[in-house]
């Protein structure tokens, strides 16, 4: 680098026409960005992986990738929808009223709020969580589902993947594009041949082992190309109380 610093200096001092002043500037360019570059300034690139967006899904997910889920986990029952099309807020208005704004709350934290609220004749507020993660709006609410007429709605510009799951292990997919189901199914059984979609494939459906949750999570993935992690979902979230319940 010395060297190279009394080069600079030396081109620098002599006397030069106008052409040669241009040759000149070039080569002091050359040798600066050797500098820069000598000196770690310019940094090496990123790795591509470093560039990809953590949300972007896999055609190929598999129940691994969910495999913190569980029948209690993230709760005993409760619905999950990934929506593809439409903003938080449109996807808010087709849900109904808002009585209430939470602000932002962990699911956890969610579920408290409706546990503090149940009345003795077992009723409770009907709790949502609304927010983007990617090009997609995922909408959980503990204790509570969506309708297909929901599901169908929240599809109209785009998908909607949605999965209910309850204490009694009812576990349900159902599937919207343009605002029209085009598959709906017990996460827990084999699917139908009739209607099959290309992200059923290569999934462990009906297996003795199976982990529902993680296979539905894992095909609503596939569809919206929405991967959520464990740690994007225990996080902060906006969350409201609708006025009146979906179903």
């Amino acid at each position: 680098m010395r060297a190279a610093l009394s080069h600079l200096r030396e081109v620098t001092a002599r006397p030069r026409d106008p052409c040669q002043h241009v040759r000149v500037r070039t080569r002091l360019l050359v040798v600066l960005l050797s500098l820069v570059s000598a000196a770690g300034l310019l940094g090496s690139p990123a790795p591509a992986s470093a560039a990809a967006p953590d949300w972007r899904g896999d055609r190929h997910a598999q129940p691994s990738a969910y495999s913190w889920l569980n029948d209690y986990t993230p709760s005993d029952t409760y619905g999950l929808t990934v929506v593809r099309g439409l903003r938080p807020k449109a996807v808010l208005r087709a849900l109904g009223p808002v009585r209430r704004d939470l602000g932002d709350r962990t699911p956890a934290q969610a579920f408290a709020y409706l546990d503090r609220h149940t009345t003795d004749d077992l009723e409770w507020p009907t709790v949502v969580q609304v927010q983007r993660l990617g090009r997609a709006v995922v909408v959980y609410l503990p204790y509570n589902f969506l309708t297909e007429q929901h599901v169908r709605r929240l599809s109209r510009r785009g998908v909607a993947v949605d999965f209910s799951t309850t204490v009694e292990l009812d576990t349900y997919l159902t599937v919207a594009r343009r605002g029209r189901v085009i598959r709906t199914f017990d996460a827990g059984f084999r699917p139908p041949r009739k209607g099959a979609l290309p992200q059923e494939r290569g999934l462990d459906w009906g297996a003795r082992d199976q982990n529902v949750w993680s296979t539905a999570w894992a095909f609503s993935e596939r569809v919206s190309r929405t991967r959520i992690s464990q740690e994007w979902f225990e996080g902060d979230h906006p969350t409201y109380v609708l006025r009146n319940a979906p179903y």
